[in-house]
C-alpha cells in the first residue's frame, strides 16, 4: 500500500473502508479519465464549414441548442468556411480529440475525398462518427414551362436534346451535381450541360427565371417555390417520399432504378480518437433531442426529418456514400481537382 493510502486508512476509522478504496481508486485514475466523467465541462465548438444562414448552418444552431440544454454548457456554432468546405473539415480533423471541437456536416464529407486529390482529411479514419443529425431528400425539379408532367417524360426529353438541356447543381463536384451525374448513369441518358452554383438560392432563382432548365437540388430550398407555381417537382432522390412532399413520387418508384437512394445528411464528428465515453455521452444527447417534438417541429418545417442515429449507423453511412461517389466519379470521368 503506498503511503498516501496508508495515510488515508490511519485517518479515519474501519467503517469507513468501502469509501476509502473508492477515495483511493478515483485518485488514482489518469486525469484524462477524470476528465471524461466531467465532460462536458466548458463550451463546445461546433464548426460548420459553410456559410452562415445555409442549411447546415440552421441545423447546427437548433441541434447546438438541444444539447446546451441536455449537457448545461454552451454549445457555440463557428463558421470556418472555404475550400469547397474542405477548410473547415480539415481544421476539426486536426484539432484535439477532447470533444471540445466537433464538426457539422453534410455528406459533402464523403463526396469530396473523390472530387479532390487531397481534401486535407480521410472521411473514413480522421473522424469519429457520433450522429446522424437529420436527413434531407433530394429532388429534381424543372421550370414550369419545360413541358414535362413526370421523371420519365424528363428522361424522354434528356434523350432528345442532350447538351441542349441545363441542368442547375449547387457546385461543381457537389452532392448535388454527383446525384445529378449518378442518375444520368442510371438511365442510360446522354450528357447535359451542367451549370454549377456556388449554392442553392441563385440556381433556383435562375430556374424559376428559365435561364436553366432543371436541377437537382435538397427539396428544403424548392417547395416554398413549388407551392406558389414558380417551379415542378418531378421526383424525390430517397426511396421513401419526403414528408415535405407527399405526392411527390420517388425516382425509385417511377423508374427502373428502384435502388435509387440519395438521402442528403447532416451529421455530427468528431476529431479521430475521442474517448468513446464522450461520444457516447453526445451521442445519447443528440438521439434525445432527436425525440423533442420541439426539435422535431422545427426540422420538419425546413424539410428535415430529425435522425439521432448512433455512431453505427454513421459509420456505415460514410463507408457506403465513399464507395458510391467514388465509383460515379470513376465512370464520369470527372476532372479532380
Amino acid at each position: 500500500m503506498t503511503p498516501a493510502a496508508n495515510h488515508i486508512r490511519r485517518c479515519i476509522p474501519r467503517s469507513g473502508a468501502i469509501a476509502v478504496v473508492v477515495l483511493v481508486v478515483s485518485a488514482a485514475r489518469p486525469p484524462e479519465c477524470r476528465a471524461q466523467d466531467a465532460y462536458p465541462s466548458r463550451p463546445v465548438h461546433l464548426v460548420v464549414p459553410s456559410t452562415a444562414g445555409g442549411t447546415t448552418d440552421i441545423v447546427a444552431r437548433a441541434i447546438g441548442q438541444a444539447l446546451s440544454q441536455r449537457m448545461n454548457v454552451s454549445f457555440i456554432v463557428e463558421q470556418r468556411v472555404g475550400g469547397s468546405t474542405n477548410i473547415g473539415m480539415t481544421y476539426v480533423a486536426k484539432a484535439p480529440p477532447d470533444g471540445y471541437t466537433l464538426l457539422v456536416v453534410t455528406d459533402t464529407l464523403t463526396a469530396n475525398v473523390s472530387t479532390f486529390r487531397d481534401p486535407g482529411y480521410d472521411p473514413v479514419t480522421s473522424f469519429t462518427p457520433i450522429s446522424i443529425l437529420a436527413r434531407a431528400p433530394g429532388a429534381l425539379a424543372v421550370r414550369r414551362d419545360l413541358g414535362v408532367a413526370g421523371v420519365n417524360e424528363f428522361i424522354d426529353l434528356s434523350r432528345r436534346r442532350g447538351r441542349d438541356l441545363t441542368v442547375a447543381s449547387t457546385g461543381s463536384g457537389s452532392v448535388s451535381h454527383l446525384t445529378g451525374i449518378m442518375f444520368q448513369q442510371r438511365m442510360g441518358l446522354p450528357a447535359w450541360t451542367d451549370v454549377p452554383y456556388a449554392g442553392s438560392a441563385k440556381a433556383v432563382t435562375d430556374l424559376i427565371g428559365g435561364h436553366v432548365d432543371a436541377i437537382f437540388s435538397m427539396v428544403v430550398p424548392l417547395v416554398p417555390h413549388v407551392e406558389n407555381g414558380g417551379l415542378k417537382l418531378l421526383a424525390v432522390t430517397t426511396r421513401r417520399r419526403s414528408p415535405a412532399a407527399p405526392d411527390v413520387p420517388t425516382i425509385a418508384e417511377r423508374t427502373s432504378a428502384a435502388d435509387f437512394d440519395v438521402a442528403n445528411w447532416t451529421a455530427l464528428l468528431a476529431p479521430a480518437g475521442t474517448p468513446a465515453p464522450v461520444v457516447e455521452k453526445l451521442a445519447a444527447a443528440v438521439g434525445d433531442a432527436a425525440r423533442d417534438p420541439d426539435l422535431l417541429k422545427r426540422f420538419s418545417l425546413l424539410g428535415f426529418e430529425a435522425a439521432g442515429d448512433g455512431p453505427d449507423v454513421l459509420a456505415g453511412e460514410i463507408r457506403r456514400t465513399v464507395v458510391q461517389w467514388r465509383e460515379v466519379v470513376r465512370k464520369s470521368g470527372i476532372k479532380v481537382n
